[in-house]
């Protein structure tokens, strides 16, 4: 009989095992336009006391908390706060699972094989599911939300790699406060002025052919994207929890 194994430690998923399944390390993201906050990789441009961040464009309190809420289920919860005005263009609740031992993911009602695509599979849903190699049916579900009325939730399925990625995500809702219109490649980034992002982005098609490009269409794209950014006012404050059940 499979189970559940997790290390737990520090209110983080280290590393956990469900039969054969491996997933791991599992945690949050957030960013601006110049600084990105992870509790499982390497942040960018931040400063960081205790539960407290300082980003280039605002400072936030973050609480995280991941439990065992029954044999075969975890819970993420993750509440981020302002301590002062500042901007932000998501809030990520981030899981990851190694590739191997999962046969295919679902989510928006279609079917996706790992061809290391690294294409982000972006829809405003509450469910993402694996299915494993050994039958078992891993279901990702986004239970609660708020997005302080600025921002709204959306799941992503990724392939990239040896693992898989699902992310729970917060990102702005219209009327955006700020449109990030960049060109990125390995030597530096391009950045178009506040003005002109703006301009492609109210302009007729340009939101939909630039918000998000490259994560949309995966890794043969330029690193070209438009990318909103709304602001949150001192003491508000966004909120994820995503549960993960085995079965």
């Amino acid at each position: 009989m499979k189970k559940l194994q997790a290390e737990i430690i520090n209110n983080r998923l280290i590393t956990g095992q469900y039969g054969d399944i491996r997933f791991g390390p599992w945690g949050f993201e957030c960013s601006d336009r110049h600084s990105f906050v992870t509790l499982s990789d390497q942040c960018r441009n931040t400063r960081q006391i205790g539960d407290h961040w300082q980003l280039a464009e605002g400072d936030w309190a973050l609480d995280y908390q991941t439990s065992r809420i029954d044999p075969v289920t975890l819970r993420i919860r993750a509440t981020l706060s302002a301590r002062r005005d500042g901007l932000l263009q998501d809030a990520v609740i981030r899981l990851i699972f190694d590739k191997p031992t999962i046969q295919s993911g679902g989510i928006a009602g279609r079917k996706y094989h790992h061809t290391d695509s690294d294409r982000y599979r972006l829809h405003p849903v509450r469910t993402v599911r694996l299915m494993g190699t050994d039958g078992t049916i891993i279901s990702v579900t986004l239970d609660r939300y708020d997005g302080a009325g600025r921002f709204t939730p959306y799941i992503y399925l990724r392939d990239r790699g040896d693992h898989w990625i699902i992310h729970a995500r917060l990102l702005p809702i219209d009327p955006v406060d700020h449109v990030w219109l960049r060109w990125a490649n390995r030597l530096f980034t391009l950045s178009a002025p506040d003005w002109l992002a703006h301009l492609v982005w109210n302009f007729p098609g340009g939101k939909a052919a630039f918000w998000r490009l490259r994560e949309r269409l995966g890794r043969r794209c330029p690193e070209i994207q438009a990318v909103p950014l709304n602001k949150l006012k001192s003491s508000q404050s966004l909120m994820l929890e995503v549960t993960c059940r085995f079965a």
